[in-house]
């Protein structure tokens, strides 16, 4: 399979994708925002003392009150990831094993895509490339695979650019996150 014009790409804009088709560069916790919005929240309500007018002006437990600015404050806190290929995400990644082995960016340079589709697949093991990528297929909506096929078509340079424009416009990978608790379902499974 082609190399889809990865040699367009500056080092620092492959970080912009995960192998598994999800774009890093559209996702809140690379680019930080709720982490910003939440330290602006804290710093009003906290200065505002609202714990201590809470249960008046808001009927809220001052208790509830604390343990909302304390997780306000954890998310301001919270580490920006640096993208899937650039060490964030999950390092025991199997879709980064994998790609890395076979010398790919993406799983959308290789013959087998979508392995999770693959009916041929005997694999048990539960954290394997191709169940990992079902699992991150479900709770993004199907958007990965078509991220891939789509760098696929257009390949790395123009794809990129298409979904900065997305960004630049609002979209975040939040749009097509499934509201069901997916992760939370295939873990509880194994």
């Amino acid at each position: 399979m082609k190399k889809l014009d990865r040699d367009k790409l500056a080092t620092e804009e492959t970080r912009l994708i995960a192998p598994c088709g999800i774009y890093c560069g559209a996702c809140d916790p690379f680019l930080g925002k709720s982490k910003e919005l939440a330290r602006e929240l804290f710093r009003i309500i906290d200065g505002f003392n609202i714990t201590d007018v809470a249960p008046i002006v808001l009927g809220l437990e001052q208790e509830k009150m604390t343990e909302f600015l304390r997780i306000l404050q954890q998310l301001s806190e919270a580490t920006r990831c640096p993208g899937c290929l650039a060490g964030g995400g999950n390092p025991g990644c199997p879709m980064k094993a994998c790609t890395g082995e076979k010398g790919y960016l993406t799983c959308s340079e290789c013959e087998k895509l979508s392995c999770s589709a693959d009916e041929t697949h005997k694999d048990d093991d539960p954290m394997s490339a191709p169940r990992i990528l079902g699992m991150i297929t479900r709770r993004y909506a199907g958007w990965n695979i078509e991220n891939l096929k789509r760098i696929r078509e257009v390949g790395y340079r123009t794809f990129i650019d298409e979904m900065q424009r997305k960004v630049r416009q609002g979209f975040l990978t939040s749009d097509v996150i499934s509201g069901e608790m997916v992760l939370t379902e295939f873990l509880k499974k194994f």
